[in-house]
């Protein structure tokens, strides 16, 4: 893979997230961790990074930069009242926030950006007018797109403004970034941007935390009259799917009376469509069978999906699925829907098993067969791990280092 010739400066963007906040809160997720492991993949490399977000929590003030103990620098916008209230609501105060934003990269840096990389579609109209005002080449990452997100989810509400927002994203960035094929193929066909501009930048995993259980912290092995354990972790909205979790385990339990199974829901609400798991869970006469937890940092993280037998995954869509990738590197099989990059990341019936549909009764099929058959159980888990071992976030940083070349060919020539 081709990589710059000289030093490089790069602006991350997220505004209506921090990279550093918990993931499965608000609504941090999959994009907080992509924007912070791969900063910080790029600083590794002696990348000179920025990373521009805003404080949709605090109170008015004046904006900071703070310097991390890899050398990235925070540049922390905080927004007005009117701003905080909803994220959306930030297309507001976007003027202002390229503005301080601009003024708070020159304060600080040795050199002009080479480039701005944003997030998300609020990012991406921040990040069209910061990459004329510096100069600078615009690379994007969508994560999700509206129009596939409500494709796959009728019942999503998106703001009408982001699709035209996404569209002048895709045709004013010099390379977009997609996590698999499928995302590729998505941008192409719903943006009608040429291939050549559509580059693959593959999430990783920190193999550091999320790696299969040693030592003391063994495989979970035979049921041997213990509950069989599933996880579902991620935000309580129904467009992650944590419903049909709660029901296919009512159902399943209705259908293998003899094992004993609980659920882990790791997460909280989030969003217009959060889910009332608790109250569900009640009307599904399966409450004493869920444990509820709050979203955890990702060395607890791992600890749970290492005692898991498998890791539920049934979003309505993914551009990619993180969590999936996680529990894989523990060597935990995942159920997952099969959509987006769930179906290229999880392998049929060698590292967990895809469903083609969210019907509860489907899941509590495949619950049950993971019951019956647990030495293709062990073999998913070892084949789970070596294939996640694959996804490291040095790798990421390589790809997009290559997707920056290709965007700004002066840099590598």
């Amino acid at each position: 893979m081709p990589e710059p010739t000289a030093d490089l400066r790069v602006l991350m963007l997220s505004l209506h997230t921090s990279p550093l906040a918990q993931a499965g809160t608000g609504d941090a997720g999959g994009l907080n961790v992509y924007v912070n492991a791969l900063s910080a993949a790029l600083a590794a490399r002696g990348v000179e990074v920025d990373i521009v977000t805003t404080d949709l929590d605090g109170p008015d003030g004046a904006d900071t930069t703070t310097v991390l103990e890899d050398g990235r620098r925070l540049h922390v916008l905080p927004v007005a009242q009117t701003c905080q209230q909803d994220k959306n609501r930030l297309l507001e105060c976007l003027d202002d926030l390229a503005c301080r934003a601009e003024q708070s990269l020159t304060e600080s840096g040795s050199r002009p950006v080479d480039l701005v990389h944003s997030h998300y579609w609020i990012s991406g109209l921040a990040g069209m007018r910061l990459a004329e005002s510096l100069q600078a080449q615009l690379v994007h990452t969508m994560h999700t797109i509206g129009r596939v997100k409500q494709e796959r989810d009728p019942r999503v509400q998106e703001d009408p403004r982001r699709h035209i927002a996404e569209a002048q994203i895709a045709q004013a960035a010099s390379a977009l970034t997609a996590n698999t094929p499928r995302d590729a193929a998505d941008l192409a066909r719903v943006f009608e941007v040429p291939e050549s501009r559509i580059l693959g930048v593959r999430p990783g995993v920190d193999l550091g935390i999320f790696h299969p259980p040693a030592g003391d912290d063994p495989r979970p092995g035979p049921l041997d009259g213990r509950p069989l354990r599933l996880t579902f972790a991620g935000r309580l909205q129904q467009h992650k799917g944590p419903q049909v979790a709660v029901s296919a385990v009512a159902r399943l339990s209705r259908l293998y009376p003899e094992q004993a199974v609980e659920l882990t829901i790791a997460g909280r609400q989030s969003g217009p469509d959060a889910v009332d798991i608790q109250r569900l869970a009640e009307a599904e006469g399966i409450a004493e069978r869920i444990r509820y937890l709050d979203p955890l940092p990702h060395p607890e993280l791992a600890q749970l999906f290492r005692a898991s037998d498998a890791v539920l995954v049934p979003s309505y869509s993914e551009s990619f699925g993180l969590v999936a990738l996680e529990a894989l590197a523990c060597g935990t099989p995942v159920l997952a829907h099969d959509v987006g990059g769930l179906s290229e990341l999880v392998a049929h019936r060698r590292t967990g098993r895809l469903i083609s549909t969210l019907e509860p009764e489907d899941w509590a099929q495949q619950m049950k067969w993971l019951i019956i058959h647990r030495k293709a159980w062990a073999r998913y888990s070892e084949t789970a791990a070596h294939l996640a071992g694959q996804h490291s976030w040095d790798d990421t940083a390589a790809a997009a280092l290559s997707a920056y070349c290709s965007a700004v060919p002066a840099l590598c020539a």
